[in-house]
């Protein structure tokens, strides 16, 4: 009888969640909530410290767009988000030809309305990016007052409370893939980027950090990913070490069309892809290093609340993916 019961338990459950859409996710999931909750400002709470993560977005608001746009916006009017960060691919399908480049405004500025959304955009560089002029998403941040972008890398300190600090660190990660150089000048200006250079200044930044500190590093392609061919050797080898020398809790970037989790076995540091801002892709089949992904568009919600930071994927719906809380052991 009992094992009757707890047949009859395990396919109710394999009902349920095939009802619910719940798919594409792998088995490690444990500390997360059920999946579609709406997201209210009551997941955050009061006194929170909370950003966006949201990537390969600007397509003159088609696609979805200007959906998760709208879904930014009213997620921001809940909870007052301190800042974005955008992981690229930031313009299709070219980047943009100068700081006045029509697409500032139908890509951007005409699409993340609203006073709530008009706070520090945090940029980072894609590859889409890199075929127009980089120099001019570099310049903007002298036009606007949101678009913050002051070099191709470069980093921040915030304030999270009366204690703690959190340090971020903004890459660029194009000049690291071997696909990209000796194109012809397809990708811009990537041949001539020092990496060498990039990786000793992201060692001195992260040095220089408090060990008490959070610390987030962004870039637009993931080292990490769920379908097969997306993972990127070269950040893996040029990155990961710096990651776990001195502790960097968690690496947000985009390029592949998801929202995903992974964590490889052993790792202290926990990868997200936010990359879903304006169209999916296919997610193909979880691996070994993935807790979740799903193929639908989004963006992601991080907050710190006291020793923990929680992060929600968030559908354009508003509905919650998939949460996640990652505690700060000093």
């Amino acid at each position: 009888m009992h094992s009757q019961l707890n047949t009859f338990l395990h396919l109710l459950c394999v009902v349920l969640l095939s009802l619910m859409g719940h798919t594409s996710i792998a088995q490690k999931t444990a500390k997360t909530s059920p999946a579609f909750k709406k997201f209210t400002k009551e997941c955050v709470g009061d006194k929170a410290f909370s950003f966006f993560v949201m990537g390969d977005f600007g397509k003159n608001g088609e696609g979805s767009q200007q959906k998760v746009a709208d879904a930014m916006k009213k997620c921001a009017e809940m909870i007052k988000p301190k800042f974005v960060v955008t992981t690229g691919d930031n313009f299709y399908c070219c980047g943009v030809a100068s700081k006045d480049d029509p697409q500032w405004m139908n890509s951007f500025e005409n699409v993340y309305k609203g006073d709530a959304l008009q706070i520090d955009w945090f940029g980072v560089l894609g590859n889409h990016d890199y075929m127009g002029s980089v120099q001019a998403e570099i310049d903007y941040s002298k036009k606007s007052r949101k678009w913050v972008m002051p070099s191709r890398y470069y980093t921040s300190e915030q304030k999270i409370d009366g204690v703690q600090k959190a340090r971020f660190v903004f890459t660029d990660t194009n000049p690291f893939v071997k696909a990209y150089r000796n194109q012809n000048g397809k990708f811009s200006d990537v041949d001539v980027q020092d990496t060498v250079r990039e990786i000793q200044w992201m060692d001195s930044v992260l040095a220089a950090s408090s060990k008490d500190s959070w610390k987030f590093v962004f870039g637009h392609h993931p080292l990490y990913a769920s379908k097969k061919g997306r993972d990127v050797p070269e950040l893996q080898r040029n990155y990961k070490p710096l990651f776990e020398k001195y502790g960097v809790q968690v690496y947000f970037s985009g390029h592949v069309h998801n929202l995903e989790h992974l964590k490889p076995a052993g790792s202290s540091v926990d990868y997200f892809i936010s990359g879903a801002g304006a169209e999916v892709s296919d997610p193909g089949e979880p691996n070994v290093n993935s807790l979740f992904v799903k193929g639908a568009p989004g963006f992601l919600v991080a907050s710190i609340k006291g020793p923990a930071l929680h992060v929600f994927l968030v559908d354009s719906d508003l509905n919650i993916l998939y949460d996640y809380v990652i505690t700060h052991s000093k």
